[in-house]
């Protein structure tokens, strides 16, 4: 990360939602779910409704593991027992669930043995939910993770109104990209600190600063990529690496190489990388 300096001008194009790929027999079979529930969600308020699917499933990667990952919204939620109600019209009963109505609502069941995780919001929720990305521009928040999400999702109602959501999102923001870039770099890594650990017996304080380490350098490289990122719940980092044109070469394979030498030599591995 250190004295090359990257103009700025590449950070106002989040990539926009591509051509439909072929989904494979799994992701077709979860598509079908999702569509499904989101159709037994129709009734409840039409005229606000909006649904649409994203994940493994869109990405065409979906296996036998997977599960239906979707977002259900209305202008405002209806009570709890309709939303149940729905599910179970698609063939499911909640086993699980976290968040209430009037702030925002998960919940995971299961239809026909696979299971769907929906996530319910109100309109003006979800709207303040991206705009603390697109607006307040703030670098370190989940909701990157929801940026990135609807930003690649496939609707199943109110095609639309994901649209828009779409068209806000692709237009990546220069000021949420210099953020990123300045809130990953804001702790450097102390090499002397580090050079002192190896000899004080702290094998899991070296993990522990090597890990964070990485996260900021992913944080800083989607950043002047203009990509949104988020450390909570990284997956797939080896389709995010490749992503990223402005990157060190085999980025995802020198951060797992890294994580799995002794800490002298994933400390060396992580002076190269930045």
């Amino acid at each position: 990360m250190g004295g090359q300096s990257v103009p700025m001008a590449r950070l106002h194009q989040a990539e926009p939602p591509a051509a439909r790929p072929d989904l494979g027999a799994e992701g077709r079979l979860r598509l079908a779910i999702a569509q499904r529930v989101a159709d037994a969600h129709r009734g409840i308020d039409d005229t606000s409704l909006l649904s649409f699917v994203s994940g493994s499933t869109v990405d065409a990667i979906a296996d036998s593991r997977s599960d239906v990952d979707m977002s259900v919204v209305f202008a405002a939620l209806p009570d709890e027992a309709v939303l149940r109600d729905a599910c179970r019209r698609a063939g499911g009963d909640w086993f699980w669930q976290q968040g209430n109505v009037t702030e925002g609502l998960v919940v995971a069941f299961r239809v026909d043995g696979i299971e769907v995780q929906i996530g319910y919001n109100h309109l003006a929720g979800l709207t303040a939910e991206l705009d603390e990305v697109l607006v307040a521009h703030h670098p370190d928040t989940p909701n990157h993770k929801l940026a990135e999400g609807v930003l690649k999702a496939w609707p199943l109602a109110g095609a639309d109104r994901l649209a828009a959501l779409q068209q806000r999102l692709a237009a990546f923001p220069s000021a949420l990209g210099r953020a990123m870039v300045v809130h990953g770099l804001a702790a450097p890594l102390s090499w002397r600190g580090a050079a002192q650990l190896l000899h004080r017996d702290a094998a899991l304080w070296c993990r522990d600063i090597q890990v964070d380490a990485c996260y900021r350098l992913l944080l800083v490289l989607c950043g002047l990529n203009g990509v949104y990122f988020t450390r909570f719940q990284v997956k797939r980092m080896h389709r995010l690496a490749a992503r990223l044109a402005v990157a060190p070469p085999a980025l995802a394979e020198r951060i797992e190489a890294l994580l799995a030498a002794p800490a002298r030599e994933a400390f060396a591995t992580l002076h190269t990388l930045e």
